[in-house]
């Protein structure tokens, strides 16, 4: 039979693209994975949907699809009816793992018997493990009956008028609906076919193409190959009626009619297309109102066939963004893709729509990393509120001062380029005492609570963390003047609870944990007296170590194991504090002082976490990625007597547009 030409009219031309618009066409990415579909002998127009081979002309590699896809190999293929095969071609299709086997005859193609245009009529030869089901897309005992067929015209006018009924028929409708849904609910690689595999079975491959996104002239191409693959056996039957009828001008009318019902021609595919648009207007309209299919059906059958190599605006992306995206993109080969979850609808209708819609910044868990970064800098709060009262310097020999102090902060780090910027807020009471052991040295020891909060990337983590310090300061000569030696230390235990929003319809997030902060720091300094001030030099090494535990987040198809991490920062510090000696004001004593104080990171300053979901991993940054803090700070002191009270307030400066600031106040009480 005389293959019709690929070239389309202006008016076909239009009629596909009214017919397939089912999205905004992207320029698609040319696909370099090659067809390697098995070639069976005894069912000849067996083939991915994927793709044809050059042979039947096609490229010889997978379909590209719009938005840049390319169609799976493996997951649907199209047939003629299963009835001859040879065990060696039973073999080679049970090897492919196909679960589902949807029949599309009527029941008296699948009893039969054969006949010389029905060779196929019987039973399905299942492949191993393979379900069957029969979807009658006719709904009658029979196909619709070509007995009044007697020239190639009324041949091709009875299958113009089949295609169009697969629009306007009802019943039909409902058959393919049913097919449809069939091959979406299927976990495994699935086959359909009706009797020779070019008309019910071209059509659902068509519909199935067109969802996927496959250009028109592929389409047409792929639904034409039904010539060349089925010539042989085309051939045979036309040779058998041949032999049956004779070669006079009878037989001649009876092959040529006979071959354009065996064969398919580019009119009977823009036949059903045609009344598509004239009853639906578009494929997307046809899909959805005449066969009842929902958006989510349509994105099923999408993620079964397609994949997309990069995500909208995946290519620009850096950071966090970046590795969310890639999260994303990777998820396309887990069991969150090609089924009816939240994530499949996000993702198929972000394809749509070009954009992710910021869940590539979202999804990875970068509060992890953030909260991380704020424990290891928990020790610079607990400074804050040591510094008034940690020296003993206002004690006289022997004497024990019991303070209470309480100190708040803020702090915000923009983070760099595709990093979400974090909020840290934290509060709390510390309670101690400090003991001026003798001239030169003095000791002190602390508990406290401190309540913190980081709020990143659409999600906030709380922390409640129990925490004792302890420490002391020694004097070469004197704690009142000249230079000193002093160190710190404190240890903390801390709860963790997370929350985070995903956006995209993906619901959110939570997750607990719990873990330790361990920090020590040394340092030397003096103390000198000029005049009436004060002025006290300090340098020393700070080190502090975190471990937060395990988190196993719930509540969402994206909640991500996130790996246990361990931490470890250190500093070099440098400072200096300014007093002025006490004023008497009112029967108070009234002592302001400035303070200055610069921390280099030694470490890295940024944190990373990583996290798994369905065997892929991703990983983030903290938002918090400053080597250098600078701190300045005002406080005032006011004593009566044996009590004395204490307020300040400290403002810090980081790079990366990191600040924040805190506030303390204490009293204390000597004796």
């Amino acid at each position: 039979m005389q293959r019709m030409t690929l070239a389309p009219s202006r008016r076909i031309a239009m009629l596909w693209s009214a017919a397939l618009a089912l999205s905004a066409s992207a320029s698609p990415a040319l696909a370099q994975q090659a067809i390697t579909t098995p070639i069976l002998a005894t069912d000849q127009n067996f083939r991915d949907l994927a793709g044809i081979s050059e042979n039947a002309g096609g490229s010889g590699f997978v379909d590209p699809t719009t938005h840049g896809g390319a169609m799976r190999t493996g997951v649907f293929y199209r047939s003629e009816a299963l009835t001859t095969l040879s065990t060696t071609d039973w073999r080679t299709l049970s090897s492919l793992r196909i679960g589902l086997d949807v029949d599309l005859r009527t029941p008296s193609e699948i009893d039969g018997p054969t006949s010389i245009t029905a060779p196929n009529a019987g039973h399905d030869w299942l492949p191993a493990g393979a379900r069957y089901i029969n979807v009658n897309i006719y709904g009658t005992d029979a196909p619709p009956s070509s007995a009044s067929v007697a020239t190639p015209g009324e041949a091709s006018a009875y299958l113009i008028a089949t295609y169009q009924n697969f629009v306007s028929d009802a019943t039909q409708r409902g058959g393919f609906r049913s097919a449809l849904l069939a091959l979406a609910n299927e976990p495994s690689a699935a086959l359909f076919h009706c009797a020779a595999g070019k008309d019910r079975t071209g059509w659902t491959s068509m519909l199935l193409q067109s969802i996927a996104g496959v250009a028109p002239e592929t389409i047409l191409t792929a639904y034409l190959a039904s010539n060349i693959y089925m010539a042989e056996s085309i051939s045979a039957a036309l040779a058998q009626i041949r032999a049956a009828v004779g070669n006079g001008p009878a037989g001649d009318l009876a092959v040529a009619t006979a071959a354009t019902m065996l064969g398919v021609q580019e009119s009977y595919l823009h036949a059903g297309l045609a009344q598509i648009v004239a009853q639906y207007g578009s494929m997307q309209a046809y899909l959805i109102q005449g066969l009842g299919l929902t958006q989510a059906d349509i994105y099923v059958l999408r993620a079964k066939m397609v994949y997309f190599a990069n995500l909208p605006g995946q290519d620009g992306m850096t950071g966090n963004a970046a590795s969310g995206a890639t999260l994303l993109n990777a998820l396309q080969n887990s069991p969150l893709s090609g089924r009816y979850t939240a994530f499949n609808y996000y993702l198929q209708s972000a394809v749509d729509a070009g954009t992710l819609g910021g869940v590539e910044s979202l999804v990875g868990g970068q509060l992890h990393a953030d909260t991380v970064a704020f424990l290891a800098r928990q020790p610079l709060w607990i400074d804050a509120a040591l510094a008034p009262n940690a020296s003993g310097r206002d004690l006289g020999v022997g004497e024990t001062k019991a303070w209470l102090a309480g100190v708040g902060g803020y702090f915000s780090s923009d983070g760099g380029s595709g990093v979400s910027r974090s909020i840290e807020r934290s509060g709390g009471p510390l309670a101690g005492v400090t003991w001026r052991i003798d001239a030169q040295s003095s000791a002190f020891v602390g508990v406290g609570y401190n309540a913190g909060s980081v709020s990143s990337a659409g999600g906030r983590a709380d922390l409640d963390t129990m925490l004792a310090t302890f420490g002391g300061r020694y004097g070469l000569s004197s704690l009142d003047a000249g230079p000193f030696a002093e160190a710190r230390a404190s240890v903390g235990w801390f709860t963790y609870h997370s929350s985070r929003i995903l956006g995209g319809g993906l619901g959110g997030t939570s997750g607990d944990a719990s873990g330790g902060v361990v920090s020590g720091r040394a340092d030397i300094g003096s103390v000198i007296r000029a005049a009436q001030w004060t002025f006290t030099p300090q340098l020393g090494l700070r080190a502090t170590r975190v471990g937060l535990g395990r988190i196993e987040e719930r509540g969402s198809e994206l909640a991500l194991a996130v790996d246990r991490i361990g931490y470890t920062a250190t500093s070099a510090i440098a400072g200096l504090d300014v007093a002025l000696d006490p004023r008497q004001v009112y029967g108070w004593q009234i002592a302001p002082s400035l303070s200055l104080g610069y921390e280099r990171a030694l470490s890295n300053p940024s944190v990373e976490t990583t996290a798994a979901l369905y065997g892929y991993t991703v990983s983030q940054v903290s938002a918090y990625d400053s080597r250098n803090l600078v701190r300045a700070g005002f406080a005032i002191a006011a004593r009566q007597d044996a009590a004395t009270f204490k307020a300040g307030i400290n403002a810090i400066r980081g790079d990366n547009a990191s600040a924040g600031f805190d506030a303390r106040v204490s009293i204390g009480y000597q004796f």
